[in-house]
């Protein structure tokens, strides 16, 4: 949807331009800020999915323990990565907060900005956590079946 919203502004104003030379004020600052939030909303989804990259060539071969290793130690890495883009986004966040920063145009809190990244990263931490604690339950061979394992989230 915010990629969408973020097409349907930027056609709007180039087609407003064409029209009568003047386009929506602000068009940067709404598609910078859909953007951002189609980036970091999306991160967990695709976690969640398993829609995140891997080498099929090597992931399909592998046997189950294997690739439950791997699965686990790339899951370790994103909890890692992704708490931390949590922690220093959110005093970044803050400072900007307390500053009163605004976008340049709309003059919108920059705390807009912030919250789909903090909420993205907290939510893909999250995510990546429950995959690792699959994996290592798949590694001491406590595994569900796969049908299960796409729903409990």
């Amino acid at each position: 949807m915010f990629l969408l919203g973020a097409m349907l502004i930027t056609t709007v104003d180039v087609v407003l331009r064409k029209i009568d030379n003047a386009g929506i004020y602000g068009t940067i600052d709404l598609v910078q800020l859909m953007i951002m939030s189609a980036a970091y909303l999306s991160i967990p989804y695709a976690f969640m999915k398993k829609s995140h990259v891997a080498v099929s060539i090597l992931s399909e071969r592998m046997p189950e323990k294997a690739a439950a290793l791997c699965q686990a130690l790339g899951m370790v890495l994103c909890v890692i990565f992704m708490s931390a883009i949590a922690w220093f986004g959110f005093q970044q966040a803050e400072q900007q907060h307390q500053y009163g920063d605004i976008s340049i145009t709309l003059g919108l809190p920059m705390i807009y900005y912030w919250i789909p990244v903090l909420a993205g990263s907290v939510l893909s931490a999250i995510v990546s956590l429950r995959l690792l604690i699959i994996s290592f339950f798949s590694l001491c061979g406590l595994t569900q079946s796969s049908s299960e394992e796409g729903v409990n989230i």
